[in-house]
């Protein structure tokens, strides 16, 4: 209290409005790629972290605080230190914003090499596929039902194609597929000229490249196949359900009505004026289309499947209510904007979608106790691909379809090359902990003004409780508190009899042992006098599964000879009374 106190006198002295507030986070070690522990930033909802990548690199991420903390706190059981900075709301702004354009820019320079690696793979594939058709799959298509299984006209769509042939004549769908097929066979592939990175800070700039021309000239193809045949949409594509909170109001209905003849509009407007990159995007539109019929005649909510693929997250049923009650929340939401007498426009329906989809699933996980989507963002495109019934080839010859991808392969090596050189992993000299700092140092350093204090990106502060503390000491620290794991709020909840079962993962009633962890016999994160012996029989045991490695080694590819390995070394620091394994809930797990 007299730290607040004091530092609320100091703001006031210095005539500084110190009212934002930035949070620096710190995770608990633990067994694998955790045994350093962990730091990240937060800004609002927002966590920018930089994580180890494959390839032995450090990336920048964005992720939501809440599968953020359910992803460190629960399944990987660590528990999280959080140190609240008072800020003004103008370093509030810079820094977000630094962060989030050293996310941007690295995702622009990672990109470029998936992009030509996307183009050489498409010109290896039609250039090998002389005689059988090359395998392409366009997102999108596979939320339609195939041609050969010969199903009816969908009502939306057959309306739509009558407008078309209305407006164009009785061959003006064919012209148009005609004109793009042409656009296809001119294809060319672009010359592999993108500038290497020279720095960090260096911005990608953004192509239109070839492989994503020829996926979206497809798309386009398909679209007016799809017109052509009235195709109705697949039927595990969209949700129907049953119940009251799915049925719609009056002025629901007028809303989405409104919509759906300005969705109809907007895809008659595509149609007249296509461009490739429209292509993907109006297969979605007449998803859309047919969806809002089924709605409309159903005078409930009808909506396309957006989660189908995506994978799910664990969720510790402790933990389920909060998750469930937002589902809840941000779908009343939805559908309150449909009755505010506004507009609906694509990216309000867009939320709704997802947010009807998320409260279906929550419904699902509540009555069957099945997994529960954490990790999918808002705003997520049904894009479910599909083969497309008709590949066309640009008008190229094999062998320079060949030598094309030649010069794409080298190019592709060369940015990776560079890549690794600006981002390779390093103990202490780059890793979560130094790129936090070494991007809050980037262009007008924060110092005094901004943090209250300067940490150097350096060696001595890289290991991340070290930085915790520093944090603690030279930043305008408001606030301390943590977040428990999971195990740890589990402990604190039972007898001395119950707690004494917990000591060993053998009489564990919460935890189960999975193929993430290495074997072990004594928790030593809680009895930290017995820790050495406890760590003696752990390394015992890391001894024994490390021999038995070596016998099925050729069975598992040496995993459980990794495993062995990995567990003594973990085990190592607890003879010195030092803590790092303290086991996960990865699948498998309690």
């Amino acid at each position: 209290m007299a730290a607040l106190l004091a530092v609320a006198a100091g703001a006031v002295h210095a005539g500084k409005d110190y009212s934002a507030r930035i949070d620096y986070l710190y995770l608990d070690a633990n067994e694998g790629q955790a045994a350093g522990g962990h730091a990240a930033l937060r800004f609002g909802d927002e966590v920018y972290h930089f994580e180890y990548a494959e390839g032995g690199l450090i990336r920048a991420a964005r992720q939501a605080f809440e599968p953020f903390r359910l992803l460190y706190t629960e399944t990987e059981n660590r528990t999280l230190h959080i140190s609240r900075i008072a800020v003004t709301p103008d370093t509030y702004a810079a820094l977000h914003q630094r962060f989030e354009t050293r996310l941007e820019r690295q995702n622009a320079q990672f990109e470029v090499p998936e992009a030509l690696r996307r183009d050489r793979e498409i010109l290896e594939m039609l250039a090998d596929a002389t005689g059988a058709p090359p395998r392409l799959l366009v997102k999108g298509l596979g939320l339609f039902e195939p041609a050969q299984s010969n199903p009816p006209e969908d009502p939306a769509l057959a309306e739509l194609r009558a407008r078309v042939l209305t407006r164009h004549g009785a061959d003006g769908i064919r012209m148009r597929m005609d004109a793009v097929r042409q656009a296809i066979s001119a294809l060319r592939p672009d010359p592999p000229d993108d500038p290497l990175p020279a720095d960090v800070h260096s911005s990608a700039p953004w192509r239109y490249r070839f492989a994503d021309r020829y996926h979206d000239f497809h798309a386009l193809l398909e679209a007016y196949r799809l017109l052509e045949r009235a195709a109705p949409l697949r039927r595990d594509a969209y949700h129907a359900p049953p119940g009251r909170e799915f049925a719609l109001k009056p002025d629901e209905i007028d809303a989405l009505q409104a919509f759906s003849r300005k969705l109809a509009e907007s895809v008659l407007a595509t149609l007249e004026h296509p461009r490739p990159d429209q292509g993907p995007g109006l297969l979605v539109a007449l998803a859309r289309l047919e969806a809002l019929g089924k709605t409309l005649r159903y005078g409930r909510l009808v909506f396309l499947d957006t989660l189908k693929g995506r994978e799910a997250a664990e969720l510790p049923w402790r933990g389920a209510p909060p998750i469930f009650s937002a589902a809840d929340a941000d779908f009343r939401q939805a559908r309150r904007e449909l009755s505010n007498g506004r507009e609906l426009d694509e990216v309000g329906y867009s939320l709704l979608e997802n947010a009807a989809n998320r409260r279906l699933d929550a419904r699902k996980a509540l009555a069957g106790r099945v997994p529960f989507r954490l990790r999918v963002p808002s705003g997520l495109m049904p894009a479910r691909p599909g083969i497309p019934e008709e590949i066309v080839r640009p008008a190229l010859g094999a062998d320079e379809m060949r030598d094309a991808a030649r010069g794409l392969r080298a190019a592709e090596a060369a940015h990776g090359e560079r890549l690794a050189a600006l981002y390779r992993y390093h103990l202490v000299n780059r890793n979560c902990v130094t790129e936090i700092f070494r991007t809050l140092d980037e262009g007008a350093r924060p110092g005094v003004e901004g943090l209250g204090g300067r940490i150097e990106p350096m060696a001595a502060n890289a290991i991340p409780f070290v930085s915790a503390q520093n944090v603690e000491r030279r930043y305008r620290v408001v606030e301390s508190f943590e977040l428990a794991s999971r195990r740890k709020r589990f402990l604190e909840t039972l007898d001395s009899e119950a707690y004494l079962a917990e000591l060993s993962p053998l009489s564990s009633a919460i935890y189960r042992p999975n193929d993430e962890d290495s074997l072990f016999l004594f928790f030593t994160d809680a009895p930290a006098l017995a820790r050495p012996l406890f760590g003696a029989a752990n390394l015992a045991t890391g001894g024994l599964e490390t021999l038995a490695g070596i016998v099925t080694s050729p069975f598992d590819s040496g995993r459980t000879f990794y495993l062995g390995l990995r567990g003594m070394l973990v085990s190592l620091p607890e003879l010195a009374f030092f803590n790092i394994r303290k086991g996960t809930f990865h699948r498998g797990g309690g």
